[in-house]
């Protein structure tokens, strides 16, 4: 029953894909039509030829027959030219589509939800398996509208020429279709577990691309290589096995079809030698149905490629029907007076223990508020409940008084910068990377948010300055040179408000002091919250939140903390040896 109710969603999914290229289709089917008929006239040309030509020696026809046969034989061709250009370049465009329509919606999915799935399976089915929709057109709608009514107009012709010869020639039939039914189903299963396979060999690409510092430091390149060769194979037994049981539904049509054949000469012989038809009735009849097997068979690979397509759009199904973030109605133009964060806790899985417990927090416009504790203590987290990455499982946060589940998700994401210690760069151009989010602004505003950055000097070095391309997450940078550029991002953003999440943790003391002096810059006139290790960044703070084990256990200036917390005095010390280690 589930299986059934499964194969009518898959169905009609699959018309409403087809809808926006229906008259393409629809014009390719009237080609086809014509390519069937076509196909039927050849076979009807069969007896004039041998009766007239070669039983009744009537010389004659040879002037008009064979220029007919080589005219039907055209306009054949060119039919079938249109109707697949047709269908082929719909289901190129079907693929071009549904990539963009995934793409469009992976962007608007919430931040839980892509942080349960693997990137090589969100990849895969955006990629690989929206790939093999453009079979559902160019092979196999493209085969039922071509095969289907050439089946029609030549068993037509068999009928006619001989009722009895045909029937005989298709008592294989029902075992083509059998079989072809029980083949396509272990196909559909074997291809569904195949993409499940390329949805990991593409997720190990990412990770040995994005994590090769780590895997070299570690040494588990051949570990990593193992790994790879074993999901490989997997991925390639399953593929053998759909290429084996779409070889063997080829057998057994071209079985039936040598059934069919060898029985029509046998029984259509008889009768020929008998006197009750001639040779033109028989081989007319025949050529109609050896022309018959023909679309037979490929209908059969139709129907096993139509299980695969069937596989992906389940497996691309579960993509759309991720549900996209939530946004509030209420527009934020500007941000007045406070944050106020009230008895919020989180948890990132409905099962998991609480990361953040009962927080307290109340941070004024203009306010410089620096978040400290131990790894693990729940910083990052919190920060991540603002710009509603995730949204708390319990209490509210609010900006000027009102819940920021209820803002417009745009306007609240519009006051918000944001600086953190891991920099995303993307494939592109310097001047892109800094004007992200903003693409309108001139080069003037460019280079002015560089120069704040102190990124101007370094980005003039580069070969080709401001149109250098950064390549893969900006990685021919240092890491003080990604920072920089991120601060150059959100300088051009100017928000009013402004993270900083362990925005100079990974960085030597030279680049520390640039990408301090550049965040300096950023945080005149904002209100900034800052989450660092390094209390050198945070030690002017207007107030400093301590946390531990998801608790705000204290809060107060520097000098304060330093004579009330024992926990402040421990990270403090902490820092100040890792700072006589490194200099």
């Amino acid at each position: 029953m589930g299986q059934s109710v499964l194969s009518q969603f898959t169905d009609k999914k699959i018309w409403e894909l087809m809808r926006p290229y229906m008259p393409r289709v629809l014009a390719a089917v009237f080609f086809s039509l014509a390519a069937s008929g076509a196909s039927g006239a050849i076979a009807w040309l069969v007896k004039p030829v041998i009766d007239s030509i070669f039983v009744e020696q009537n010389y004659d026809m040879l002037t008009w027959l064979p220029m007919a046969i080589i005219g039907a034989y055209f306009f054949r061709g060119s039919c079938q030219m249109v109707y697949s250009y047709l269908m082929r370049s719909a289901g190129i465009k079907l693929v071009r589509d549904t990539r963009v329509r995934l793409y469009s919606h992976l962007l608007y999915l919430p931040s839980a939800a892509l942080g349960t799935e693997s990137s090589g399976k969100m990849i895969s089915r955006i990629l690989n398996d929206a790939a093999v929709l453009r079979s559902l057109v160019s092979d196999t709608l493209l085969t039922i509208f071509k095969e289907l009514p050439t089946i029609v107009v030549l068993l037509a012709v068999a009928f006619y020429r001989r009722w009895d010869v045909t029937l005989l020639a298709l008592v294989a039939v029902p075992a083509i279709v059998s079989s072809a039914s029980r083949l396509g189903k272990k196909v559909k299963a074997k291809r569904d577990q195949a993409q499940q396979t390329v949805a990991t060999l593409t997720h190990r690409i990412s990770e040995a691309a994005t994590g090769a510092k780590v895997i070299k430091v570690f040494g588990s390149e051949a570990t990593m290589a193992d790994q790879f060769i074993q999901e490989s194979q997997s991925n390639y037994r399953r593929e053998v096995k759909i290429v084996r049981f779409r070889e063997i539904a080829k057998l057994v049509v071209d079985l039936s079809t040598g059934i069919g054949v060898g029985l029509v000469i046998w029984y259509g012989g008889n009768l020929v030698t008998t006197g009750v038809i001639t040779s033109g009735d028989l081989f007319s009849a025949l050529g109609a149905v050896a022309m018959v097997f023909s679309p037979v068979k490929q209908l059969g690979n139709s129907y096993s490629v139509f299980q695969e397509i069937r596989a992906a759009l389940e497996r691309i199904s579960w993509l759309e029907e991720m549900e996209e973030e939530t946004s509030g109605a209420t527009p934020l133009a500007d941000f007045n007076r406070e944050i106020r964060f009230e008895d919020v806790s989180h948890r990132y899985r409905p099962d998991g223990e609480l990361i953040l417990h009962n927080i307290n927090l109340t941070i004024g416009k203009g306010e410089v508020v620096a978040i400290v504790g131990a790894s693990g203590a729940g910083k990052t987290t919190l920060i991540d409940l603002l710009p509603r990455f995730y949204d708390p499982v319990e209490g509210k946060i609010l900006i000027d008084d009102v819940d920021i589940r209820e803002i417009r998700v745009a306007d609240l994401r519009r006051q918000i910068g944001m600086v953190s210690q891991d920099v995303m760069l993307f494939n592109d151009t310097v001047r892109a990377n800094i004007s992200f989010g903003s693409p309108d602004v001139g080069q003037q505003q460019i280079e002015k948010a560089a120069r704040l950055a102190f990124a101007h000097d370094f980005i003039s070095e580069l070969p080709e300055g401001y149109d250098t391309l950064l390549g893969e997450r900006g990685l021919n940078l240092s890491g003080g040179q990604r920072q920089r550029l991120a601060i150059a991002r959100a300088i051009l953003k100017n928000p009013p408000i402004l993270i900083l999440d362990e925005a100079t943790s990974a960085l030597d003391a030279v680049s520390e002091q640039l990408v301090q002096r550049a965040l300096d810059q950023l945080m005149q006139d904002r209100t900034t919250i800052v989450v660092a290790h390094r209390l050198s960044t945070i030690r002017n703070a207007d107030r400093i939140v301590v946390m531990e084990h998801g608790r705000i256990i204290s809060q107060g200036s520097h000098a304060e903390l330093l004579s009330s917390s024992t926990l402040y005095q421990e990270l403090y010390n902490s820092y100040n040896q890792n700072k006589e280690i490194h200099s």
